[in-house]
């Protein structure tokens, strides 16, 4: 019997206590790209399960899901189930050949990120079958890169999902932003210490026509996106902050 108190004890005794949310997102990311397990167990009131959930969505460009099992002692079990994994992990290999066609070698950040918003506005058509109320962050493929990559067709959590992975194929780290009261997604990167937003769903025609990309939404500061955009802009200023070499204010 001392033995199997003494295993019971191991979880609460090994529980991390991350420095916070995005801390502990982080290790949620480490876990899933090393395949390492299905879940993190976490010391009482170390984390807020959304706000981490909110972390790793920006980081990772997976469609998933989270759970949470919590216990008496206040302590939080986190595990992540990643939908339709086997499609999602084809349109990150299709992601990688999309950039060996380009050529972009020897091209300036820039210049690689307008290519690359290029080629999956005038590559990807706005899917108008899916309604507002439909869920955002479940496993149908227009809500996933592998929906725009492989399918042509998406809508905006598939497009940011899509660009997210392009641009890691050529070395660029962007993250994925979610606007609850817009219904609606993009992409934010730190260029020059400085946040900016790629929206490339803004930038492609509905109805779709074929060739054609705009570029209002490409690479605008945080001034310029409030005209037409709302977001939790502190939640993705610490976000860049902790990850992405944004200066802190």
């Amino acid at each position: 019997m001392g033995v199997l108190v003494a295993r019971m004890a191991i979880p609460w005794l090994t529980a991390e206590a991350p420095e916070d949310d995005y801390a502990a997102a982080q290790l949620m990311l480490e876990q899933i790209l090393s395949g390492d397990g299905d879940g993190i167990w976490f010391r009482r009131g170390t984390v807020d399960p959304d706000r981490v959930y909110r972390a790793l969505e920006a980081r990772l460009p997976y469609a998933f899901t989270m759970h949470c099992k919590t216990f008496q002692d206040g302590s939080a079990e986190l595990s992540v189930k990643i939908e339709n994994r086997a499609a999602q992990e084809q349109a990150e290999v299709l992601a990688q050949g999309i950039v060996n066609t380009l050529r972009l070698d020897g091209m300036e950040p820039r210049a690689k990120l307008l290519a690359l918003h290029d080629w999956l506005v005038m590559n990807c058509a706005y899917d108008l079958s899916v309604e507002d109320g439909d869920t955002l962050d479940g496993s149908d493929r227009p809500f996933t890169a592998a929906g725009a990559l492989l399918d042509g067709s998406a809508v905006c959590m598939g497009y940011a999902r899509a660009y997210q992975m392009l641009c890691d194929a050529v070395g660029i780290e962007t993250f994925f932003i979610v606007s609850e009261g817009m219904n609606h997604a993009w992409n934010g990167i730190v260029m020059d210490g400085e946040l900016l937003f790629i929206d490339c769903t803004y930038d492609d025609p509905v109805p779709d026509r074929p060739g054609v990309a705009a570029h209002e939404y490409f690479l605008v500061d945080a001034p310029t996106l409030r005209e037409s955009h709302t977001w939790d802009e502190a939640f993705y200023i610490a976000l860049g902050e902790k990850f992405y070499a944004l200066p802190a204010a």
